[in-house]
């Protein structure tokens, strides 16, 4: 069955029962039934009760077997105990789909609460009956009038804004409802859905994702992520929501990198979830935003510039009533990297012009302060002016009450019509209020009113990054073809299966495998005797690094095993006998011998694994400081060669790069790019087998980059 039609019960349910209806005000059972007969739900209603009698003027049935006729939905108010009864009682009865508002399941952590989500999920499975939840709030749904649930705002009016204007948000917390939706009445915003799926049982985030992207109503999807389960098809699902031209906006819950530094690779360390999560919306053409306000900010601009040219100059054009105003609209617009219209603040070509003919006028630049205008008047044909030469991207006002009542309308009839021109967002921002008519003049022509500079800020920079993914044509790019070679790949199969899962492999062959991928490795050699160290250092020459490698030991230098800068024999044979001597403590181990590279700055390469977003690459600042400095960035796999190089080149790694390679700063970073595409390659051949790898550090010199230290982690079973 298709995965919309095994839905519709859900969504467009022709009759509802609530299992555990009461009579008694306050009650979950009876808010749930109130609010469904007040939202205006047009189906059948069935209060089921073993008191039966009757709830809020309708017939109550003992149990769902009594209802008359068929049931589409249900929505279960009783403890999770006596759940998996009423759950087969509902398979019985034919019901579509059922939700289940009880906690205690799986959430709990224990036996008892897996065992009782996993019962349910049997039973949906054995029925083909869809749950959503348990551990849900219920479900809103304007489109069909349908507000089943006990959340406060489940009460509200079914508001939900013209097809295709309107904004649908799935999210992983229930109660957040109460929450976002008197955010986005504030904003004047319309809520077609919010369809929390607690626990995910059987309904999970991805399929009603997948149901939002071809539902006419919708217009902007939100997603309220707390994990996501399958990173892949996450991403195919994006990708679709992108080519269907709908904007897709997440708030991540629970951003706490905590149990990272247990990883044994830098690489695993300096990820963690956050900064993976943020990685992976990002290439997946998703913006995220920090808050519940900002989230349901941004969603108001975007439903507000649906018609809005992408192309051109979109930068923001401010507008101010006073000079301080534009101080705080410029800091925060550079804090959070929202584009301003014009050229470092100056307004150049037909805008110029105009203000040159404005007599008496004083500086006016981006923000626009009305008061060196010389007239509030001035700003209709400067604004006029801005448009003709294409910078028609949002307006913002910052604003506070002018002296008279009708200066302050006289400028909202001037946005406000520049807007109905340019269909791009107006924006005010207030943080002392404005005068009730204005603000209500504002909010009834589609503004989106802030009364906070950082919510406002937030809310833009989110509605920035969506609308530039919205214009990447890349959010999916076709894979590449690998650059190791078949006979190469084999040999590096061979090596990783060398060492069992969960196991690592030693630096000699983590090198031996991270060069055949074409990651550029340092030559090095295992002695086994001082007489060998000594021939090595002469066939070498120049300084040299003299490593122990001992089973279980993952990062050499931290143990004492490491000699630099070694110099002449006398320095080798007795780095060589020392090491030997801390080998021997350790049971058993070999001595590797290595070329010192030269070195201008040194770099971490690796990847890391995140379950389930997949494998990410990992560059920063590398050597001791690696994880002191983090000055990381996580690329996920899938991204091309063109978006790799862009990344590299705007990093704090690259722009190291570039000051330190002097004329060869392109090449370098051409290499530092070709290094990375080594590790992807090969995580996508081999990524079954790879937990995490680390090159740290890469060196970088003017003539060449040279990593000197490896280390693979092999991947546990799954």
């Amino acid at each position: 069955m298709p995965v919309h039609n095994s839905l519709d019960a859900l969504f467009r349910p022709r009759s509802v029962a609530v299992i555990g209806a009461s009579a008694t005000p306050f009650k979950q059972g009876n808010v749930a039934l109130k609010y469904l007969s007040q939202g205006g739900f047009d189906g059948h209603i069935y209060p089921v009760n073993p008191a039966g009698g009757e709830i809020e003027g309708l017939k109550c049935y003992s149990s769902i077997a009594d209802v008359p006729g068929p049931v589409d939905c249900v929505f279960t108010v009783i403890p999770a105990a006596i759940t998996a009864e009423a759950m087969r009682d509902c398979a019985n009865k034919g019901v579509g789909a059922a939700i289940i508002g009880a906690s205690g399941f799986g959430e709990l952590n224990n036996e008892i609460g897996a065992a009782r989500e996993a019962e349910i999920a049997a039973i949906a499975r054995a029925s083909g009956m869809r749950i959503l939840g348990p551990n849900t709030n219920g479900i809103w749904n304007a489109s069909a009038r349908l507000s089943l649930g006990f959340n406060t705002s489940h009460g509200d009016a079914m508001t939900p804004g013209p097809s295709g204007s309107s904004l649908s948000i799935v999210a992983h917390s229930g109660a957040l409802f109460n929450s976002i939706a008197p955010c986005l009445r504030r904003y004047g915003m319309g809520l077609s859905k919010f369809v929390p799926v607690g626990n995910e049982a059987d309904i999970d985030m991805l399929e009603v994702f997948d149901y939002l992207i071809d539902d006419e109503a919708t217009g902007v999807i939100a997603l309220i992520v707390e994990s996501l389960r399958d990173g892949e098809r996450f991403r195919a699902l994006a990708a679709r929501a992108h080519e269907a031209g709908k904007p897709v906006i997440a708030l991540k819950l629970g951003r706490s990198q905590a149990g990272a530094e247990l990883a044994l690779a830098h690489s695993s360390r300096l990820a963690g979830s956050a900064r993976a999560y943020e990685s992976f919306f990002a290439e997946c053409g998703i913006a995220l935003a920090p808050s519940v306000e900002s989230l349901a900010g941004a969603a108001a601009l975007l439903i507000r510039g649906q018609s809005m040219p992408l192309s051109g100059d979109t930068g923001l054009v401010c507008v101010t009533t006073s000079g301080g105003g534009g101080s705080l609209l410029a800091d925060h617009a550079e804090d959070r990297g929202v584009p301003l219209a014009g050229e470092d603040g100056l307004w150049r070509g037909k805008a110029a012009k105009v203000i040159a003919s404005f007599e008496n006028a004083g500086l006016v630049r981006n923000p626009i302060d009305g008061g060196n205008l010389m007239g509030w008047k001035r700003l209709a044909p400067l604004l006029e002016s801005i448009e003709a030469d294409g910078q028609c991207g949002p307006a913002l006002l910052y604003a506070h009450m002018l002296p008279m009542e009708a200066n302050d309308l006289l400028v909202a009839g001037i946005l406000l019509a520049r807007t109905q021109r340019t269909g791009a967002p107006l924006v005010i921002v207030s943080p002392g209020g404005m005068r009730p008519a204005v603000d209500a003049h504002y909010r009834a022509n589609g503004a989106v009113v802030f009364d906070n500079l950082s919510t406002c800020f937030n809310a833009l920079a989110t509605f920035y990054d969506s609308v530039e993914f919205s214009a990447d044509e890349l959010v999916d790019p076709p894979e590449e073809p690998s650059s190791i070679a078949p006979d190469a790949l084999l040999r590096i199969r061979e090596i990783i299966s060398s060492v069992e899962p969960g196991d690592f492999l030693a630096e000699f062959e983590s090198a031996q495998a991270l060069s055949l991928a074409g990651a550029p490795m340092v030559e090095s050699v295992l002695v086994k005797s001082a007489d060998e160290a000594a021939a090595a250092a002469q066939a070498f020459g120049g300084p040299l690094a003299m490593k122990a490698l001992a089973a279980g030991v993952a990062h050499k230098n931290e143990a004492g095993l490491v000699a630099l800068g070694l110099v002449g024999e006398v320095a080798v044979r007795e780095a060589y006998c020392d090491l030997s001597r801390r080998l021997s403590a350790l049971k058993a181990g070999r001595i590797l011998m290595q070329p010192m590279a030269p070195a201008r700055a040194e770099l971490i390469l690796g990847v890391a694994h995140e379950p389930p977003l997949g494998h990410f690459l990992v560059l920063g600042l590398g050597g001791l400081h690696a994880e002191l400095l983090d000055s990381v960035v996580l690329i996920p796999v899938f991204v091309s060669r063109a978006r790799l190089t862009e990344i590299v080149e705007s990093s704090m790694a690259g722009e190291l790069v570039a000051r330190v390679a002097g004329g060869a700063a392109h090449q370098r970073l051409s290499d530092v790019v070709d290094s990375l595409v080594a590790l992807r390659d090969l995580v996508r051949a081999c990524g079954q087998d790879i937990a995490s790898i680390d090159i740290n550090p890469l060196l970088v010199a003017q003539k060449r980059c040279t990593a000197v230290d490896a280390l693979i982690v092999r991947k546990l079973g799954e």
